[in-house]
């Protein structure tokens, strides 16, 4: 009988339930698989805990703006400056044809060459966008 194997990107996603739900599954027995040409023949499994834990994330959704000078600061500064400036998205949703919604890009640019420090980021909202609707989401990794 051959053993097969599912490709990742063909296997279901995996939520992880709060303590105490039915099927919840503790983080520490949890892992992600590794592979390389390198490894040889065999792969290896690495902790989901170890990987997502002590990984300084700051991410946030900004809606009513009232300015188009939009400045956010992290809860905490990164040791670096951190990665993610392009899951910052400004965009509004727009009805196409009744019940039928797509999200619209909101054009924006930054007022520097290196927009994200370690503190937070800024960005300016097009002159002819209008602010009814926008929505700017982030999202920033420890380098």
């Amino acid at each position: 009988m051959a053993n097969l194997q599912e490709r990742i990107r063909d296997l279901d996603t995996y939520l992880q339930l709060d303590s105490g739900d039915p099927g919840y599954v503790a983080p520490s027995s949890l892992f992600l698989p590794l592979d390389s040409a390198d490894f040889g023949s065999k792969p290896f499994k690495y902790p989901a805990e170890d990987f997502f834990s002590d990984i300084h994330i700051e991410k946030g959704r900004l809606t009513g703006l009232s300015s188009k000078s939009v400045s956010v600061t992290f809860d905490t500064a990164f040791s670096s400056t951190p990665v993610g400036i392009g899951n910052i998205k400004v965009y509004r949703m727009f009805e196409v044809v009744t019940g039928k919604w797509i999200a619209q890009d909101v054009q924006f640019y930054f007022g520097s060459a290196t927009p994200v420090i370690t503190t937070g980021f800024s960005l300016t909202i097009e002159t002819a966008e209008s602010l009814t609707g926008a929505i700017l989401e982030y999202e920033f990794r420890e380098a």
